[in-house]
């Protein structure tokens, strides 16, 4: 090979290391954008609330702190009782959200798998409610159950029933909003169900039929172990975002409710950082709530996962 030709090779050589050197590097910087808006959105923010529970705050402003080590976490668990009441609250709504509404999305899939047209339609509809806004239905349900225009307590007039103050009374304020909460997730649960109800293996129900079991023995022993990891997923995450929940109790009970009955771990949060005209709290108190929130969020999740071990089967 003559020079000229040997410089077209180098030439190109270069050309393509070039091309995969740049290609690399935009894969990089591609790749790296999540990992940046981590770092910039979740974790800096979570390094500053940790600094700042340790700290005491009067005003806005993360400069103008006054370091008091632990006080904060000590007057949490030594003073603050609202603080005990909406881990209470946190929990009973959590338990009774999650539990009806994997119920009833299991017993609503099981009914539209027998229905041969229309359970496509049915099931679209009912899933309209997940994908709306949650401060949008909060709204809605507040108009339904308010005490002088609500269309409830119309329907009561016309059957002679007294009205209900249903938001503003202690014994029915967070059953309201558990009703919303289910309403509004049902249809997520029933479009997760129908579909690991396709999947189950039919041979196995086959056989089990021709051997004479029952249709309530091959639910129990065959079906159900099968879409036991979908009902795990719904369970970890019903209640990872039920503990969460914030916005629907912020719209429709925004004082915490009668007596703080509808009173939540992260609503306690919120007003501690801007509701509660008190300086014993603020962004330091409600940094140091918010980590204790995280925790107990965290401790809940794990002892899920390792409940999971004994019920959930991920053998087809």
């Amino acid at each position: 090979m003559n020079r000229a030709g040997e410089n077209t090779v180098k030439e190109s050589k270069l050309f393509k290391l070039g091309m995969n050197r740049r290609r690399n590097i935009a894969g990089t910087v591609f790749a790296m954008s999540p990992l940046i808006g981590f770092f910039l959105f979740s974790f800096v923010p979570m390094c500053l609330s940790l600094y700042m529970s340790f700290g005491e705050m009067k005003t806005f402003d993360i400069f103008d702190i006054e370091m008091v080590g632990f006080a904060n976490y000590i007057h949490i668990f030594t003073e603050d009782t609202l603080f005990f009441k909406s881990i209470l609250n946190s929990f009973v709504y959590a338990i009774t959200t999650v539990l009806l509404r994997t119920v009833l999305a299991l017993l609503i899939a099981m009914l539209l798998r027998n229905i041969t047209h229309g359970h496509k339609l049915i099931s679209a509809i009912l899933f309209i409610p997940f994908v709306c806004s949650v401060i949008a239905t909060s709204v809605m349900w507040k108009w339904v159950f308010d005490y002088n225009y609500g269309v409830l307590n119309d329907l009561m007039d016309i059957l002679g029933l007294p009205r209900v103050d249903w938001l503003h009374e202690t014994s029915t304020a967070m059953g309201v909003i558990i009703l919303q909460t289910v309403w509004g997730n049902l249809g997520f649960g029933i479009i997760l169900y129908t579909a690991a109800f396709a999947a189950v293996n039919r041979s196995y129900i086959e056989a089990a039929s021709i051997d004479g079991a029952s249709r309530f023995c091959i639910f129990f022993r065959i079906e159900f172990p099968m879409i036991s990891p979908t009902t795990f997923y719904l369970i970890v995450m019903g209640f990872i975002n039920a503990l969460q929940s914030f916005a629907n109790f912020l719209v429709m009970t925004p004082n915490g409710g009668p007596d703080y009955s509808t009173l939540t771990m992260v609503f306690h949060v919120y007003n501690s950082a801007f509701g509660y005209l008190n300086f014993d709290y603020g962004m330091g108190y409600a940094s140091a709530l918010s980590w204790i929130v995280g925790i107990i969020v965290i401790l809940f999740t794990a002892a899920n996962f390792w409940l999971e071990k004994k019920w959930v089967n991920y053998e087809v």
